[in-house]
């Protein structure tokens, strides 16, 4: 019975103290300009006062009744709504058009209060899913509150926005409120607001304080009861000493950051080279769906295509990475997957072209190899690459010679053999900078081993045109090994060598890049708005199983609520049985 009374004042208390902030609050709130979810946290403690004391609660709803409160009351009533609003910043109004969370507080049992910014006089629609689960009416200000009518149950929940102005023009949030409601008391309650490009904010965890400094700490307070954090005074106190048990485990971010740090990409590239300047770092198939991840300049447009057909669109971001997505349908085989960068005016300016074999299965990655195995052109300025190129157009003029039954003079077949000697010759001496990496030497080393046995092979062919021709196909695996599989796959024809041989792709320059390889272990693209935790619920069933990913791929995540579109994360097939007990203890406090 206690336990009845004490929830049926507590909400008792938040019905109070919702009108009071309706009636009183908000008229202050167009004056001094504070955010609305300072008076939404004030109605939570209120219940939260309630429920620690029940003594107390008849005193609860007369606790906004201040002094300053009821001045501000008054002189609300006498001050013009329109005056009121000419006060406002065009600029809030303004971010107000683009419906956002100020503040979402959620109780152990699902009861949901959501404060926020959205177009003024608009209707604002609560959406969990399909399903409309709030309506209200914006006021003038732009700012809005409301308390969902029913409870959300337990298990996962996507609150999304969206503002209805009056001329019928909808405007949905960039935000997502994550929800997670614990199907019993000894569940953990969890609710975080995601935007694309930009790091989660945690709004409600489990054993964080909502009690201000300012007021004095009750003795026990209710431990179901959770913190709220509003985006003007979020303390990171709160979780800036999370425990963690792993070293490797950082405390959870609470706020916001202003844009999206530079973590690490899933395959970095040297920033000084044409490899860098565009490369495509995997390839992913998700039944009909096609994405291509990979790495630009900051800022550039890119369009995506597979065997020649257009995949999609895409801008890289501040860091680089680009994800392009779009439906297509490849068969199981070979294909050519292909990224171009594009100017102002939609032209072609550097292009990227990966052979790409598609296995069978509804779900495929594949992944490049290391940033150096493929283009050196970060490294030497593209000498290698120019040295590979030349031997392998050298010696399909070569074979060009021979095609459809012909037989050369005696001439041309010196002038072409002594072309394609002089240029293995000189991939065989190739010798990197002094100031290489360690990683590129192998690749560089290898291909002058292949190139001297070829030119050996070379030499030791007869001097006779008729009998040479018919050597020539057996030293063209060698060729075709120290030139390199991209370079390789050129070395078909004369006619189709002049075609491909220029590097030009309707004027622009284009990078050859070796095959991706199928990834040895289970991969996913980080693609825009995603989070650990919804990829952990869509692939472990519970997204608290997070830790799971973030320790397999550490080297990579720098923190995980700040995940970047482009990475490549390995997913074990299995998640840890420890993972949600490594959830809990990198939320949970240090005591001193």
């Amino acid at each position: 019975m206690i336990k009845n009374r004490a929830g049926l004042l507590a909400l008792i208390v938040l019905a109070a103290a919702s009108l009071l902030m309706v009636f009183f609050v908000l008229p202050r709130i167009s004056q001094d300009a504070k955010p609305i979810g300072e008076a939404i946290n004030a109605a939570g403690d209120a219940v939260k006062e309630a429920i620690t004391d029940p003594q107390q609660t008849a005193k609860a709803p007369e606790a906004p009744k201040t002094g300053d409160q009821a001045a501000a009351s008054a002189s609300s009533s006498s001050t013009k709504p329109d005056a009121a609003a000419s006060s406002t910043q065009p600029a809030t109004q303004a971010a107000a058009a683009t419906p956002s969370f100020d503040v979402l507080r959620v109780e152990p049992d699902g009861s949901t209060v959501i404060a926020g910014r959205a177009q003024p006089n608009s209707k604002l629609e609560i959406t969990n899913g399909a399903a409309v689960v709030a309506k209200v009416d914006v006021g003038p200000s732009g700012d809005f509150a409301v308390v969902l009518d029913n409870p959300l149950p337990p298990g996962d929940h996507q609150l999304v926005l969206k503002a209805i102005g009056k001329d019928g023009t909808a405007v949905t949030s960039e935000e997502t409120a994550t929800v997670s409601v614990p199907a019993d008391k000894s569940g953990e309650l969890l609710a975080m607001v995601t935007k694309p490009g930009k790091a989660s904010r945690v709004m409600t965890m489990p054993g964080q304080n909502p009690a201000s400094p300012s007021q004095p700490q009750a003795s026990q307070p209710g431990a179901g009861l959770p913190a709220t954090i509003s985006p003007a005074s979020a303390p990171a106190a709160a979780v800036s000493d999370a425990a963690g048990a792993l070293p490797g485990l950082p405390a959870a971010s609470s706020n916001l950051a202003s844009s999206a740090p530079n973590v690490g990409a899933a395959s970095p590239v040297p920033d000084n080279g044409a490899s860098a300047d565009l490369r495509v770092t995997a390839v992913e198939i998700e039944g009909a769906k096609l994405f291509i991840a990979g790495v630009a300049k900051p800022g550039a447009s890119l369009r995506g295509e597979a065997d020649g057909k257009p995949v999609g669109n895409a801008k890289a971001g501040q860091d680089g990475s680009f994800v392009i997505e779009g439906l297509t349908d490849l068969s199981v085989g070979d294909h050519r997957i292909s990224v171009e960068s594009l100017s102002a005016a939609g032209q072609a300016l550097l292009r990227v072209e990966v052979p790409f074999n598609r296995p069978a299965g509804e779900q495929v990655a594949a992944v490049a190899g290391s940033s150096v195995s493929t283009s050196m052109s970060g490294v030497d300025g593209g000498a290698f690459d120019k040295l590979r190129s030349e031997t392998a157009r050298a010696f399909n003029l070569l074979k060009g010679l021979y095609e459809g039954g012909k037989t050369p003079t005696a001439e041309e077949v010196a002038a072409a053999r002594s072309a394609t000697g002089i240029a293995l010759k000189s991939l065989a001496e190739y010798q990197l900078p002094a100031d290489a990496s360690a990683a590129a030497r192998p690749i560089t080393d290898a291909a002058a081993k292949d190139a001297a046995a070829a030119l050996a092979a070379l030499d030791a062919l007869p001097k006779d045109a008729a009998t040479f021709g018919a050597g020539l196909n057996q030293i063209a695996g060698m060729v075709g090994k120290a030139v390199g599989p991209v370079i390789a796959y050129q070395l078909k024809s004369g006619a189709e060598m002049a075609a491909a041989g220029t590097g030009d792709t309707a004027g622009a320059k284009t990078i050859q890049q070796a095959p991706l390889t199928q990834s040895e272990r289970n991969s996913v693209i980080i693609r825009r708005g995603d989070t650990l935790w919804q990829i952990s619920r869509r692939l472990y069933g519970q997204g608290v199983r997070y830790t799971t990913i973030y320790l397999a791929n550490q080297d990579q995540i720098g923190n995980p609520d700040i995940i970047q579109p482009g990475q490549i994360f390995g997913v074990p097939e299995e998640y840890r049985p420890d993972s949600e007990e490594l959830h809990r203890q990198r939320l949970r406090p240090k005591r001193s």
